[in-house]
């Protein structure tokens, strides 16, 4: 069952709380953000991911009680693990992170806590990309790390890194001047890195290792292995030969910070 908390709150909103803010150390933060929920008009009905039997059902049944924004409250992964069910909703989504080294605070502008209410509240929607990897959506990336797959390119030719090394499927990331990265999640195309270290021919042993990059930009693709090999999907380990991607244009409408996603090409 989904346990609905009823208040006087607003029936255009409902809210996702994490599993861990059952724990009495969130006590305090999340009677603080109920209170400014409150305060901004925007209280709605609470369910609690540990009380699913059946998250699609429970959230079509908000959908049709005239719910039309979700906020997923807690951990990055409260967000993304439900991540393949949200385009078939037609509501907007936001999230309310509750850790400060949360990326997807960083990714999409937002405060982290109770002061994430406001944001909220402003409701500056963005209709963001999502990657698809087999049947799977997810709003963040595909890793896979060490490997000698390689990735395949219009079914024509195939690039992989020339010793073992990393393939990342981009979608949407965060501090880019940290990263590197440069996805936009609003272009209509997945940013794909291979990356493997340079073996070097100097004698120096601290002589800092060289990384060679392969950059592409691409609406589809395929990571193809000999052998079955481990990627992470949003955080998700997935295992198979071969990866098909594909990114799915405009597909989640999303409450953003005040300045937008990051980065911008």
């Amino acid at each position: 069952h989904v346990v609905f908390v009823l208040v006087v709150m607003n029936p255009a909103f409902a809210y996702v709380y994490d599993e861990v803010l059952a724990h009495p150390r969130y006590e305090r933060l999340v009677a603080e953000i109920e209170t400014e929920a409150g305060q901004a008009g925007i209280e709605g009905r609470v369910l609690r991911v540990g009380m699913f039997r059946d998250a699609k059902e429970s959230l079509k049944d908000l959908q049709k009680h005239g719910v039309k924004n979700v906020i997923f409250v807690g951990t990055d992964q409260v967000l993304l693990s439900h991540i393949y069910l949200l385009p078939s909703l037609e509501m907007t989504i936001g999230f309310l992170p509750i850790m400060t080294d949360s990326y997807l605070a960083r990714a999409l502008r937002l405060p982290i806590g109770a002061k994430a209410i406001q944001t909220i509240a402003g409701r500056l929607v963005e209709c963001l990309d999502l990657g698809k990897v087999g049947d799977r959506l997810f709003l963040t990336e595909l890793v896979i790390t060490n490997t000698d797959a390689g990735v395949e390119v219009n079914g024509e030719y195939r690039l992989s890194p020339r010793e073992r090394g990393g393939i990342s499927i981009r979608n949407l990331c965060a501090s880019p001047g940290q990263t590197g990265c440069v996805a936009d999640p609003q272009d209509g195309l997945l940013e794909v890195v291979i990356q493997s270290s340079v073996t070097s021919s100097s004698f120096l042993p601290w002589k800092k290792q060289e990384m060679s990059e392969t950059r592409l930009y691409l609406k589809e693709g395929a990571v193809v292995s000999k052998q079955p090999l481990d990627a992470y999907v949003d955080g998700h380990k997935i295992t198979n030969t071969r990866f098909t991607f594909a990114i799915v244009p405009k597909a989640l409408r999303l409450i953003t910070g005040r300045e937008g996603v990051l980065p911008k090409r």
